[in-house]
């Protein structure tokens, strides 16, 4: 006979007056200090009742870097502000991010190759995701890419990530890696 208990990781969130969680920092001091300084901004903003165009911009932004923002609700506000390209760009990685989500939810009834597939297509379609959503992309895309012997998508891919986590170190890290590069090697080999 087994028994399964519960086990229980440590965890830290930050939530608004009403218990509706804002952000989930990473593990380290620093993750929660940048998170909560985030955190503390879109609170003061979400307290105004009138805000200039300038602070509209900036409570889109900080939302939007928080995920806090429905997908069908991103582009018709990005549509109401003007933004250069660096935030244009954030907001199509967003859209990406949610789209790859909405592909991910129904891996079990569609399966795992016509997710990768359908995300893929994204990767060929020069679609990019944010940098939160950059590791399931990537290796998402790096995997049908190695089924399907597409050495140029699969070189793309493992290129993404190596940039993506360069400079993180752990032994699920160094694992991770190899995983990308066996993956690599196999969508090379002839």
């Amino acid at each position: 006979q087994t028994c399964a208990l519960p086990i229980w990781f440590p965890s830290l969130c930050f939530m608004d007056a009403e218990g509706n969680v804002l952000a989930k920092p990473g593990r380290s001091v620093e993750s929660f200090v940048s998170t909560h300084a985030q955190v503390k901004d879109l609170a003061v903003l979400r307290a105004k009742t009138e805000r200039t165009p300038a602070e509209e911009k900036q409570l889109f932004l900080a939302e939007l870097k928080l995920g806090l923002i429905a997908r069908e609700a991103i582009q018709p506000r990005a549509d109401r502000l003007s933004l250069d390209d660096a935030e244009k760009a954030m907001v199509a990685g967003k859209l990406t991010d949610a789209e790859v989500q909405d592909l991910l939810a129904k891996i079990r009834e569609v399966g795992a190759e016509k997710t990768g597939e359908a995300i893929a297509a994204m990767a060929k379609a020069g679609r990019k995701p944010s940098q939160d959503g950059a590791g399931v992309f990537w290796l998402q895309t790096l995997q049908h890419a190695s089924r399907n012997k597409d050495a140029a998508l699969a070189q793309q891919a493992h290129g993404a990530l190596v940039s993506r986590f360069e400079g993180e170190k752990s032994p699920g890290m160094e694992r991770q890696r190899q995983l990308w590069k066996k993956l690599l090697d196999e969508a090379q080999a002839k």
